[in-house]
C-alpha cells in the first residue's frame, strides 16, 4: 500500500465545486478551515456532514457521495477492528482499568490543617 493519498477524485470540476461549497458551510458553522490538500479531507467532510444541523451541507455531501460512486464505484467495507482502541494521552498509551471493582479506591485521610504562609489558619 503506498503512502501517498489518492486525490484523483479532486480532479473533477463538479466535485471540487461541491467540496468548496461544503468547505464554506463548514467554516461558517464549525469555524474549521478544511484544506483541499488534506489527506483526510473525505473523512472530515463525512464527519462534519454527520454532525451538522444544516440540510444544505447534508445535501451537498450526498451529491459528493453520488458523484464519487459514479467515479470510483462502491466503497470497500471497513476492516473489522481487532479489539478496543488504545487510548492515547499526548501520544503515549494510557493504561485504563477495565472495571472499578479491580482498582481499590484510596481511603479518605483526615486533613491535618490548612496552612497559610507557615501559620495554621483552619483545621
Amino acid at each position: 500500500m503506498d503512502a501517498t493519498p489518492d486525490h484523483r477524485w479532486l480532479m473533477q470540476y463538479n466535485i471540487v465545486n461541491l467540496v468548496n461549497q461544503c468547505r464554506r458551510l463548514i467554516r461558517a458553522e464549525f469555524d474549521e478551515s478544511l484544506s483541499l490538500t488534506d489527506p483526510a479531507l473525505r473523512r472530515k467532510l463525512a464527519h462534519y456532514a454527520g454532525h451538522t444541523r444544516s440540510q444544505g451541507l447534508q445535501r451537498l455531501y450526498g451529491e459528493i457521495r453520488l458523484a464519487l460512486l459514479e467515479l470510483e464505484g462502491e466503497d470497500s467495507p471497513p476492516a473489522p477492528s481487532n479489539g478496543p482502541a488504545v487510548r492515547l494521552y499526548r501520544g503515549q498509551p494510557v493504561d485504563t482499568p477495565t472495571s472499578d471493582k479491580e482498582t481499590p479506591r484510596p481511603q479518605h485521610t483526615p486533613r491535618k490543617g490548612l496552612m497559610y504562609r507557615g501559620r495554621k489558619v483552619a483545621g
